[in-house]
């Protein structure tokens, strides 16, 4: 069965006040970790969601194996950059692993096994003390219910609806909970991992 990734990069970054994703990260971009995860854990090339600033976000992950998508109303939320990438899913993926471009801690380890869990009918989310985390593996079967979601959410009310389905994946550590949001965020992050 083939799993692949999308990348979600499209945001505004407003919290940073510049542009987190390409913010550097014990020597590269945040968003080019992630990439760097999906690529390690033998997964196809990912898909990238672009929005704001396209051309930093490419330049971040120059040489890299990536598919760019462009998500022209990223500014009405999350959401259209998630159908955005929905959209672009090569017909053979049978799942999407939902990545989030702000959380360089994402592990080829986790990636892995989640991947493991798929069915097109899956969905498969880390947990670590009792908390659900990201990224989340969507099978094929609820990618149009994903693509009509409006706003600024991603998939959350409908994890919530479909509790009951959800394979759960216990993480050792806080990684699938960190994610850059401000300036005091990349500064703990980095203080880390000196």
């Amino acid at each position: 069965m083939t799993v692949g990734a999308i990348i979600l990069a499209a945001g505004q970054s407003r919290r940073m006040g510049a542009n987190k994703l390409v913010a550097d990260f014990r020597g590269l971009p945040l968003v080019a970790h992630v990439a760097d995860a999906v690529a390690s854990a033998g997964l196809p090339p990912p898909i990238v969601v672009t929005g704001h600033a396209p051309d930093l976000i490419a330049a971040a992950l120059a040489g890299q194996d990536v598919r760019f998508v462009h998500a022209g109303d990223h500014a009405a939320g999350l959401s259209r950059s998630l159908a955005t990438g929905l959209v672009a899913v090569p017909s053979a993926w049978q799942a999407a692993i939902i990545c989030l471009g702000d959380m360089p801690l994402v592990s080829p380890d986790l990636l892995r096994a989640m991947a493991a869990r798929a069915t097109p009918d899956a969905i498969v989310v880390p947990y670590h003390a009792a908390r659900r985390g990201n990224p989340v593996l969507w099978g094929r079967t609820y990618f149009a219910r994903l693509a009509e979601i409006a706003g600024d959410v991603g998939g959350k009310a409908l994890l919530d609806e479909l509790a009951d389905t959800v394979v759960g994946i216990a993480w050792p550590d806080a990684s699938i909970l960190r994610d850059v949001d401000t300036p005091a965020d990349l500064a703990s992050l980095r203080g880390e991992f000196r």
